[in-house]
């Protein structure tokens, strides 16, 4: 499965974008072996499952099909990494299948980072954020923001140094804040 691959231990993947500068005392604890790494819970085991379903609703609302995805691709230069869930015209595809079955009226940050990263990762300059639930869908294109890789490059550098280093992250004394434009 693409979740065990070990690369994950010496990048930071997409979905850990947002934990690498927010969580990351605990994400610099689960690639250094120090804790398990998160395997899981009820909210992404129900995501997991409506994931098929999910891209089936957007091949549906596409007229088109989706070619899949969830095989990590690691970025040749910089540690990070993505598995995006599936590719429409060769623009990543991020599908979230909310728990609570509400679709969120605008991308949570932390899915913001998730995307900027597959886009970062990739290559491209556009993403498609695709919301499902059994009662509603809503598509997204994000597009890539220059500015948030700026601003976020210094931040996940010096995370995988401490990574790298085995020395475990200060806690922030005042927590670095991007505001989208």
């Amino acid at each position: 499965s693409h979740l065990l691959d070990n690369r994950r231990h010496n990048i930071i993947t997409a979905s850990n974008a947002y934990a690498s500068v927010y969580e990351r005392q605990k994400l610099w604890r689960q690639m250094t072996l120090r804790e398990p790494p998160f395997e899981g819970n009820e909210m992404t085991e129900y995501g997991n499952l409506n994931e098929p379903v999910a891209i089936s609703a957007l091949e549906k609302e596409l007229n088109d099909m989706v070619e899949s995805g969830n095989k990590l691709v690691v970025h040749p230069d910089l540690p990070f990494g993505a598995s995006p869930d599936g590719y429409y015209n060769g623009y990543p595809i991020e599908v979230k299948c909310p728990f609570t079955q509400v679709v969120y009226p605008e991308i949570p940050e932390r899915y913001y980072f998730q995307t900027q990263m597959q886009m970062t990762v990739l290559g491209k300059d556009k993403c498609y954020f695709y919301i499902w639930t059994p009662e509603d869908t809503k598509l997204e294109i994000v597009n890539f923001n220059q500015l948030w890789l700026d601003w976020y490059m210094p931040l996940a550098l010096e995370f995988m140094d401490y990574v790298e280093r085995d020395v475990e992250p200060k806690r922030w004394s005042k927590k670095p804040i991007f505001i989208k434009e």
